[in-house]
Order: structure tokens, then C-alpha cells, then sequence
């Protein structure tokens, strides 16, 4: 059996491992013919907003060329189609600690705070790396994005504080309530006062 065969039966049987494992979390991993991206997760589905989550995937390479990855990112998809809610967040990878060696894995982990407004979203996950092994004709390997996890159901809700309207509003009133305590207040001296000069 040459390195070719020996490539492809060996991702082949990861991924039927890990696709009939029901521990492995790898909501529908992609594949190269050579780089695979697999096992994206959050370490929270239902996040606190402002919060910290831990975002995971690992990246394969089965190949026998080196490759450079440049970023892992997860975007956060609005469920009912609001573009203003979609955000991203990344983790950029250091570029003396980026390269991939034949045979070998990376597993990246983001670690971010979640800024996002409360309501439902849909997450990718996903690498950024230079496909050394399908190089376009004129401009060379091109950058090429690896799907680990897609369309991972996310609720974010917001636990935070009063917001500012709340706090208007009940300064407000306490500052209506001690007006009419201060009022009475008043009147009741002002009363004892006029009946103490008779």
C-alpha cells in the first residue's frame, strides 16, 4: 500500500471513529483531502452574557507538507437574520508556533468574553490555513478555511445589572418619595411651631 492509500485509510478510520463515538463532539467536521478540521465545541452552550468561554477545534494534518495556521475564529450567526447582532471572535496564532508538521495536530483553544446581545445564535467554527497541497496555478497555496463545527446552537442571556433607564427611573421616584416625606415633614414642625408662639 503507498503513502496515498495509507493517508486515506488512516483519516478515513478517524473519522469513523469519532463519527460513531457518541462522546466525540464533532458536529459536522470538514475534511481536505489532506487537512482536516474536527471536534469544534464551546465549553458552554447557554452563555451568561459578558461571561468567558472557552471555544475548542483540532486540525489534522495527514498529508507530507507543512502547513501554516493562521487563526482559529468562531462567528456568532443572529437565528432570526439580524446582521447587527452577528459578531466574531479570534485567536490568532503566534507565527513562530503556527506551523502544522505532516502527521501532526493542533488543538486551538479562544478564550474571549461574549459581548454578544441576549438572543439565540448559530456558531461556525473554523481554521484559517495556507493549503500547501492544492496550490493555485499562478498565485501559489491560497489560505483556505476548515470547518470544525457548524451551526452549533448558542442562547446568550444578559443577567447584567439594572440598565440606565431602570436606575433613572428609580431615582426618580426616591427622590419623589423623600420630596413628599420632606414636605410633611414641613408642615408637621411648621404646625408645632405656630402653636408653641400662643
Amino acid at each position: 500500500m503507498n503513502k496515498k492509500h495509507l493517508i486515506r485509510a488512516s483519516t478515513l478510520v478517524i473519522f469513523l471513529t469519532l463519527a460513531l463515538n457518541p462522546v466525540a463532539q464533532t458536529t459536522q467536521a470538514q475534511s481536505g483531502e489532506y487537512i482536516a478540521a474536527l471536534n469544534g465545541r464551546l465549553s458552554d452552550t447557554s452563555i451568561i452574557r459578558n461571561s468567558i468561554v472557552s471555544i475548542f477545534a483540532t486540525i489534522v494534518n495527514f498529508g507530507d507538507q507543512t502547513i501554516t495556521v493562521e487563526y482559529l475564529k468562531a462567528d456568532f450567526v443572529h437565528v432570526g437574520g439580524n446582521i447587527r447582532l452577528n459578531s466574531s471572535y479570534i485567536q490568532r496564532f503566534d507565527t513562530d508556533h503556527n506551523s502544522l508538521e505532516p502527521g501532526a495536530s493542533l488543538t486551538g483553544t479562544l478564550r474571549t468574553e461574549i459581548t454578544n446581545a441576549e438572543a439565540e445564535y448559530n456558531v461556525t467554527i473554523f481554521f484559517w490555513a495556507i493549503d500547501e497541497y492544492n496550490p493555485h496555478p499562478e498565485l501559489g497555496a491560497l489560505g483556505k478555511k476548515y470547518v470544525a463545527a457548524e451551526n452549533v446552537s448558542v442562547t446568550i442571556v444578559d443577567y447584567g445589572g439594572p440598565s440606565d433607564i431602570i436606575i433613572g427611573v428609580g431615582i426618580a421616584f426616591a427622590v419623589a418619595v423623600g420630596g413628599v416625606i420632606v414636605f410633611i415633614l414641613y408642615g408637621w414642625l411648621r404646625d408645632k411651631l405656630k402653636k408653641r408662639k400662643y
